[in-house]
């Protein structure tokens, strides 16, 4: 596509309509997302955390986290997005840093939310917030250096005053409609809301594109026509939760049964689905970038004759995309 993705995602938060966006980690997640049709995948914070075996409280890097988020930007065609904390230090310098950072791994944009560091995961206890004051510088510094890079790179004003002590519904959306006020910044993200209603009416009352991501316990979403109505611009899906909850579900069977026969049951599943839409290769392998068929390619096409591979005859041959070691 010719169409930049700063341009294609920022498009994405301007739509009328809501916009379900895949939330994930990895490389592959976001190859997942493109292949089943997404028109963006997100790169969630908290589970970035989670999958390196750490809380989500700031423990990781700006290096680390743009590292992980260049990897997933350069593995698909569609735009990502990303959680960016506080900025990773919360001072203008840190945060006009952050979005450069962001920008040069290929990232279309990014959010930064209004805690006080050391941030608190969304959602949980012990949230606090910075003042008005730094909030507004915070997002000020993160749009001067989009303007300065690509004005269509897409900063997100991220607030937790629904959540933070002595926060609630009007301090959210209080700290919503002063951002959308007092910054330039292309969207409002409410965090940690308990119900629709509130969700609705937060959205009501925020003018220009707006989001929000809902408490884990709020239950069943609204249809996307009806959030459409309400004005939510994206609705995130965390498509990714069963490679945590199901994984553990069949390590544990294999440890309690000590017993090989869960991960064969699984096994023969994973075969059963061979020439459907469902088969994914072994271990995800039809996602990987360049494919396999490609890397054939390239090698017979500048490969001497003499130093091409067999990939005919060989006893491997009946079994690509199988188990590797």
């Amino acid at each position: 596509m010719s169409e930049r993705k700063t341009t294609r995602l920022k498009r994405i938060f301007q739509s009328p309509e809501t916009v379900i966006m895949p939330f994930g980690v990895m490389p592959m997640h976001a190859q997942m997302a493109q292949r089943a049709g997404f028109e963006a995948f997100e790169v969630s914070g908290g589970m970035s955390s989670h999958w390196r075996g750490v809380p989500d409280v700031g423990l990781l890097t700006l290096t680390e986290v743009v590292t992980q988020a260049r990897e997933v930007a350069r593995a698909v065609d569609i735009p990502v997005y990303c959680d960016a904390d506080t900025g990773y230090g919360g001072g203008p310098a840190n945060v006009r840093r952050t979005v450069r950072e962001f920008f040069e791994a290929g990232v279309a944009g990014i959010h930064i939310e209004d805690q006080r560091e050391p941030k608190k995961a969304g959602g949980r206890s012990g949230i606090e917030v910075v003042s008005d004051a730094e909030a507004i510088g915070r997002l000020n510094a993160a749009v001067d250096a989009r303007d300065e890079l690509d004005p269509d790179f897409v900063i997100v004003a991220r607030t937790d005053g629904y959540g933070a002590g002595g926060g609630g519904l009007d301090e959210a959306i209080r700290r919503g409609q002063l951002y959308r006020e007092e910054t330039d910044v292309d969207v409002i993200f409410y965090e940690g809301l308990h119900t629709w209603d509130q969700i609705r009416t937060a959205l009501e009352a925020t003018p220009g594109p707006a989001y929000a991501i809902p408490n884990n316990a709020i239950g069943r979403r609204p249809s996307l026509d009806e959030l459409s109505a309400m004005g939510q611009s994206i609705d995130i899906l965390p498509f990714v939760l069963p490679a945590v909850h199901e994984v553990w579900r069949l390590l544990r069977a294999v440890k309690t049964r000590n017993s090989y026969e869960p991960m064969d049951d699984y096994l023969e599943h994973i075969k059963d689905s061979e020439g459907t839409e469902q088969y994914q290769g072994w271990g995800g392998g039809l996602f990987a970038r360049p494919a396999y068929d490609q890397i054939r390619s390239w090698e017979e096409q500048y490969l001497p004759t003499e130093q091409q591979r067999d990939y005919v005859d060989n006893a491997n041959a009946l079994f690509d995309g199988g188990p590797s070691t």
